[in-house]
């Protein structure tokens, strides 16, 4: 109490300076640093609207924050990563169109020579055939019939003299024949070597032509004979021909034996 004349202060006043005091200590260095001098000797001027003996407020609440800035600039490209995994096979497209037809390339190596092929026929021409017609309309039944009607007997293998025809060349042959009825029917028979092969019966009608005919394949061998002949009794050889209608056999080679 000494050191402060005529001051007297209760305790209540003392808890009251007791904040001042502290606040006032605070203050003090930033007025130590405000005149500090730039060269010995020389005070600096207080900041421009600091007032001698001022004090320091309460610091205040930290502010907002503010807007985000604007993005910044792209940054450099980095270094290339490893390879990837291979996708998935993909759906198969649609087929494209034809290209353009390329250049022809060079002419390639002679190919190896092949086997040697099977041996041709001979350039010799096997014919055998003949076409004959009826002259007459008296046929004897079980007999060869003979006809004597030349159409073509080039190779003379149809013997006129007995009705037959004489197998000169071996291989497959087709005969036919075409005859006309009348008065009479008729039962014929197409034979080779000695055995009847094909049956026709044709039946007349009264007062009345009728036709007949029959065809056949047959493989011949050197030497085989094929004819006509009508079978029965003699009341089934209605066979007829006369200068308006005929009763024709033929035969011909379709192809030789190769052996």
């Amino acid at each position: 109490m000494g050191l402060i004349p005529h001051l007297r202060i209760g305790i209540p006043g003392l808890r009251m300076l007791l904040p001042l005091a502290v606040l006032l200590l605070l203050v003090l260095p930033s007025h130590a640093q405000d005149t500090t001098t730039e060269k010995p000797g020389v005070l600096l001027p207080l900041p421009k609207g600091v007032c001698n003996g001022w004090m320091a407020g309460i610091p205040g609440y930290p502010g907002q924050n503010g807007i985000p800035g604007r993005d910044g600039r792209d940054g450099a490209p980095g270094e290339k990563g490893e390879k990837g995994d291979a996708g998935l096979v993909g759906p198969k497209g649609d087929t494209g169109e034809t290209g353009v037809t390329g250049v022809e390339g060079p002419r390639g190596f002679p190919g190896v020579q092949g086997r040697k092929g099977e041996p041709g026929e001979s350039a010799y021409v096997y014919r055998s055939a003949f076409s004959v017609g009826l002259e007459t309309r008296v046929t004897v039944p079980n007999v060869p019939i003979r006809f004597t009607k030349i159409f073509y007997n080039q190779q003379n293998h149809y013997d006129t003299t007995t009705g037959k025809f004489h197998c000169n060349i071996p291989g497959l042959y087709y005969f036919s024949y075409h005859i006309t009825v009348y008065l009479k029917d008729v039962k014929l028979s197409l034979y080779k070597k000695d055995k009847a092969v094909l049956f026709t019966f044709d039946q007349y009608q009264d007062k009345d032509l009728d036709q007949a005919s029959g065809s056949v394949l047959l493989h011949l061998g050197l030497g085989d004979q094929v004819w006509l002949q009508v079978y029965g009794e003699g009341e089934h050889n209605g066979l007829y021909a006369d200068n308006v209608n005929d009763s024709t056999f033929t035969g011909f080679l379709l192809y030789h034996d190769i052996n």
